[in-house]
């Protein structure tokens, strides 16, 4: 295959992609016992032992369509598919408008960015719901040409335009819950004027805001949540310095294009430029976080001495009982790790972890640690592991049990377990087995975190219902004994620790997330002083020092400081409450001044707290009767986009769509052709069960003879290609490591026929390639990257492929000694070092063939069975310096190896709007490649081809949202026949 054509089918299946939304989809485990129900918008999805949950999602979604339809000016046809997943013990959600609008909400309870004052599901339906009626919203031309093809993502405007559009129009909108004018941060509900959101505002103040063209971007640049930060930010401006309706004319108007105009798309409601309005937008949000920030940096900061240049994640730091400080360290390179730092600073590495390690160290010293890793295919589970000091290593010791936070006290572990939503206290043995339910809170409340006496005998929650946030106290001596209630406030409250001189937590107030203790006598102090934001603490043991993550520009850091003492005290009254202003009631911007005349215009001007507005009132049931879900209700097509071709008299016309179902247990494209000369039947079908089988058929012809006469041709003879692909994979997979066994099938078959023009036998088929064969694969794969690393900076992946020709060989064919009949193995063997940001790659293939098989072909700079995946009867291997037509390079076996060094040039994170196009990352890459092949009756090549070159690769973005590696190299042959090629292909070569 030549790199052209390789280059052309890679892209195609990146821009196929946008199709189906795969990118976006998950999948559920189709195992379980799915219903579906109807409400007034939606047709929802659930487990059948989930309908409780899926009634409370449902009249979640209701209410977010009675908000968000109005606000946007748009209503979707039909109804929405809302699917209702228990199977992540993360909290997330997702929401694509192709092949049909479909909504996904995991029901597991938020944490850190997302901790705020809003019942979960209405702050996760409402941001979830915004992006379903934005992007399914048109007008002008894409409503036209929608009601002719159906759902084609060409004609759906909204998708591309830049995340930070699509992410801050969310954001905006998922603090008015309550369906009236105030401000998000009045209520403390959704993440603008969240303390998080502040804290990483102010961090980007400190080193400069980002320009319009490095958001539109959207590459490495830190916060990752940047789109979500500067987008809502800039419709919040938009909202205060244009008016409210400037965002729903914004939305409006960006609604009608059919080729993305973002630059003049604020025009018409501002009278601007996007580049003047962006710059305008920077001079405001400097101005207002200067304001909003001139208290808070008016004090010096009190966290200590750094103990980490900034990281990249710091998601959970604990004391031992002798001082010594943990941390789970991620730097954006390599493996997250569990740092260890003594009283002087010196830096430990214990082990490496996952990304979503918490750490908590009993008073004894025992280290428990929880990480959410896959399990049984479909879940993402948290589970439980103990530090072992003395052999140096991690003992697991649940699988599969969805425990996110756990304690050791005394004989036991405590720990807080997910549920489908819910969340509830239980005991496990020192061996993790033997796993009670001690307290579940009441409806409607979560369990965040916990801490425990050395005995176990009183535990301590966080317990948090919308805008009340609690500390509780468990008596486990008293079962029956009601939780005593030790402190409440209205504002996020997370990480709590049980400190020498009392309990010690992290708590939002007037914008800003520090440290608190609450004393044995009963005070409430204050025990950091940031700039930004505190994230995570260790909680304080012997000396009193104090360790805490902070975020700040470019990442995180962590702060030691030796001695914790208070900087600020506050008295709490006789109900325990801490009446203070919470997640930004103080300091949010009102449009413009009101009478305080009722509750919710006394909040929006701090004079009352957010407690007192009513949470959202409870209805009567909106989902209708459950039945067995069916996959063929949604998957069947809902577009159709015209095919033509032409090759030299060979005229083809015909259509193409594709589907698959709400829970993506089915996916599909289907092509159909008609050629009207040789009256011949085309198309292709490729469809994917579970992600794991596969199945391909394509029938194409390729004109090899004509006639030309008056500027017309008229074909004389053409090839008829059949071919037939099938594999089926069983997968073991984790977050670090994936086994793959695979069985399957492959036939490609060509005829060469004549045609009536032609003078002799016209409709003759002659075969001149049949290859029929069967295959076992097994891959290993371990290969782990980071968010600064070139690719793959560690691990390897190791592919064994199995063919052989036998078992389709015909009784005719053995006979006569025609047709294939040999087998081939194939070995494919990938490494990667990181050396800091660059990378060492290593790549080793063998193919042996006995019997007769069809040969190998080496050369060329695309190998689709490494760039591609599972790709059977290919017999391409790249050999760069070469063409990939040289008889010297042909064998039945093959061996090719190759060495890269790889690093970034530059994170250019830039995207132009006239014309939307945009690069994020330049990498290069120096290569050395060497191979050979050979016939039966020889173990290796009679003489080896050697290859260099070098090689630049560009992360492309085009239209905002069509992402493309580009790889544009040339390389030099040094071995007969030499020579130089140049090429461009997409992706990495392995």
């Amino acid at each position: 295959m030549s790199e052209i054509r390789a280059l052309l089918l890679l892209l195609l299946l990146a821009v196929f992609s946008l199709g189906l939304g795969s990118a976006q989809a998950q999948t559920a485990d189709p195992w379980a016992d799915w219903q579906s129900a109807d409400s007034a918008h939606f047709r929802v999805h659930y487990r059948h032992e989930q309908r409780s949950q899926a009634e409370q999602i449902a009249r979640a979604a209701e209410r977010a369509y009675s908000r968000i339809s109005p606000a946007l000016q748009w209503q979707p046809a039909g109804h929405i598919e809302l699917v209702v997943y228990s199977e992540f013990d993360l909290a997330n959600g997702f929401s694509t408008p192709l092949p049909y609008d479909l909504i996904g909400a995991f029901l597991a309870p938020p944490e850190g960015e997302l901790l705020d004052n809003s019942p979960w599901l209405d702050l996760l339906l409402t941001h979830e719901m915004v992006h379903a009626i934005h992007l399914d919203k048109m007008r002008g031309a894409p409503k036209v040409l929608r009601s002719i093809f159906g759902r084609v993502g060409w004609f759906f405007p909204n998708l591309f335009e830049p995340s930070w559009a699509l992410e801050g129009l969310a954001v905006y909108h998922e603090g008015a819950q309550d369906g009236g004018v105030a401000p998000a941060a009045a209520l403390g509900r959704g993440r603008l004027y969240g303390p998080t959101f502040e804290a990483w505002l102010r961090a980007e103040q400190s080193r400069g805001f980002l320009k319009l063209s490095e958001i539109n971007a959207d590459g490495r640049a830190l916060p990752l949540s940047k789109a979500y930060l500067y987008g809502g930010y800039f419709f919040d401006f938009l909202a205060r310095r244009y008016g409210p309706q400037a965002v729903g004319g914004f939305v409006e108007n960006y609604s009608g294009n059919i080729v993305p105009r973002f630059h003049t798309n604020p025009r018409s409601v501002t009278g601007k430029t996007m580049d003047v309005l962006w710059d305008e937008f920077l001079a405001d949000l400097n101005a207002r976080v200067t304001e909003r920030s001139a208290a808070l940096r008016s004090q010096p900061e009190v966290l200590g001495t750094a103990m980490t240049a900034p990281q990249f994640e710091i998601p959970s730091v604990a004391t031992r009982p002798d001082g010594r400080t943990l941390a789970v360290l991620n730097d954006g390179l390599g493996a997250t790790e569990l740092a260890q730092f003594d009283s002087t600073g010196h830096r430990e590495r214990l082990t490496t972890l996952l990304s979503t390690a918490k750490l908590d160290v009993s008073a004894s010293g025992e280290v428990l640690i929880t990480q959410a890793d896959l399990c049984h295919t479909y879940y993402l589970s948290y589970d439980v592991y103990r530090w072992d000091d003395r052999r140096g290593a991690l003992d697991r010791l649940t699988r599969c049990a969805h425990l996110r936070r756990a304690t050791q006290t005394g004989s036991r572990i405590l720990a807080l377990q997910l549920d489908a939503g819910s969340t509830r206290l239980v005991s496990l043995d020192r061996q993790g087995s033997d796993l009670r339910s001690l307290y579940s809170p009441p409806p409607g409340s979560d369990l965040l975190d916990l801490t425990a006496s050395a005995d176990g005998q009183r535990v301590q929650l966080i317990s948090h219902a919308a805008a009340d946030w609690q500390i509780i106290e468990l008596d486990l001596s008293q079962p029956e004994a009601a939780p005593r209630v030790l402190l409440r406030t209205d504002a996020p409250l997370h990480t709590l620790r049980l400190g020498r001189d009392g309990l010690e937590f992290i708590a939002a107030r007037d914008s800003a997330s520090e440290v608190w203790r609450l004393s044995d006598a009963g005070q409430l102090q204050r025990l950091t002083h940031s700039h930004t934001g505190v994230t995570a603490q260790a909680g304080t043991r012997g000396d009193g020092g104090l360790a805490v993550a902070v975020i700040v520009a470019g990442g995180y850091q962590l702060y030691r400081q030796p001695q914790a003492a208070p900087v600020q005290t506050l008295a709490l009254d006789a109900d325990r409450t801490l009446h203070v202003a919470g997640a930004g009631s103080t300091t949010a911007p009102v449009a413009d001044p009101v009478p305080a005349t009722s509750p919710e215009t006394a909040a929006a001007t701090g004079l009352l707290p957010r407690s007192v507005l009513a949470e959202p009132a409870a209805v009567g049931p909106v989902l209708g009767e459950g039945s067995r879900y069916l996959a063929l209700k949604s998957m069947y097509p809902r577009s159709w986009w015209p095919l033509s071709s032409v090759d030299h008299g060979l005229t083809s016309y015909g259509v193409s769509t594709n589907g698959a179902d709400a829970l993506r247990i089915h996916q599909y494209l289907l092509e159909l052709q008609w050629e009207t000369s040789q009256r011949q039947a085309l198309g292709s079908l490729q469809y994917l069960w579970l992600d794991s089988q596969m199945l391909a058929l394509q029938r194409r012809l390729t004109a090899t003879s004509w006639r030309q006469a008056d500027k017309k041709d008229t074909p004389l003879s053409y090839e008829r290609h059949t071919q037939a692909q099938w594999l089926s994979t069983l997968p073991w997979v984790s977050l670090q490591r994936r086994v793959v066994l695979g069985l399957g099938a492959a036939i490609d078959r060509v005829e060469q026929l004549k045609t009536e023009a032609a003078s002799t036998a016209p409709g003759t088929a002659t075969v001149t390639r049949d290859d029929r064969l069967a295959a076992l694969l097994l891959d290993v794969d371990t290969r782990e990257a980071n968010w600064w690393s070139e690719g793959a900076n560690r691990g390897q992946r190791s592919t064994l492929l199995y063919e052989t020709y036998r078992p389709f060989l015909s009784e005719a064919d053995q006979a006569a000694g025609t047709g294939f009949d040999g087998h081939l193995l194939r070995a494919d063997l990938r490494g990667y070092l990181g050396v800091g940001r660059s990378v060492v790659a290593l790549r080793h293939t063998e193919a042996r063939a006995n019997g007769r098989t069809r040969p190998f072909q080496l050369g060329g700079a695309t190998d689709l069975q490494l760039q591609l995946g599972y790709t059977l009867n290919s017999r391409d291997i790249a050999l760069r310096g070469y063409r990939g037509n040289e008889a010297v390079l042909q064998g039945q076996s093959a061996r090719v190896s190759s060495i890269e060094w790889r690093a970034p040039l530059a994170d250019v994170d830039w995207h132009g709007m006239v014309p939307p196009v945009g690069l994020d990352r330049l990498s290069g890459s120096v290569f050395f490649d060497i191979g050979g092949a050979w016939n039966q009756g020889a173990n290796r090549p009679s003489h080896y081809s050697r290859g260099v070159g070098l090689e630049l690769l560009g992360e492309i973005k085009l239209l905002y949202a069509l992402g493309l590696q580009l790889r544009l190299g040339v390389a030099r042959g040094l071995d007969e026949p030499k020579g130089s090629v140049g090429y461009l292909s997409i992706g990495r070569a392995f």
